[in-house]
Order: C-alpha cells, then sequence, then structure tokens
C-alpha cells in the first residue's frame, strides 16, 4: 500500500471534521474518522497532497 505526506494548515482544520484514508481498491476510497466525527454520508471529500509525479492533487 502506498502513502503520501500531506500537509495541512491548522487555520482550514478548526471547526472541520478531519479524517484520513486508510485503503484505496480502485475508485473506493475507505476514509476514517475520530468517534463521533464522522461527516454526514453526502457529504463532499477533499483530499489534498501530491501524486507520485509531484503534482498537487
Amino acid at each position: 500500500m502506498k502513502t503520501s505526506s500531506l500537509s495541512f494548515e491548522i487555520s482550514e482544520l478548526v471547526g472541520k471534521n478531519v479524517g484520513y484514508i486508510t485503503q484505496i481498491i480502485g475508485p473506493v476510497l475507505d476514509v476514517a474518522s475520530s468517534p463521533g466525527k464522522m461527516p454526514n454520508i453526502y457529504n463532499s471529500l477533499i483530499v489534498k497532497g501530491q501524486n507520485s509525479a509531484g503534482q498537487q492533487i
């Protein structure tokens, strides 16, 4: 399983539910968050990071 490092600005995280991707199989993402902090199922997922070529995603 390949992982990538993510960087966040603290001001962006205040008051937001934050989780992390635990697994990717094809088009399916498994995402984990803190107990009691799971966002509503139909809310959007925003992923920030870099791909293996170093491009921002």
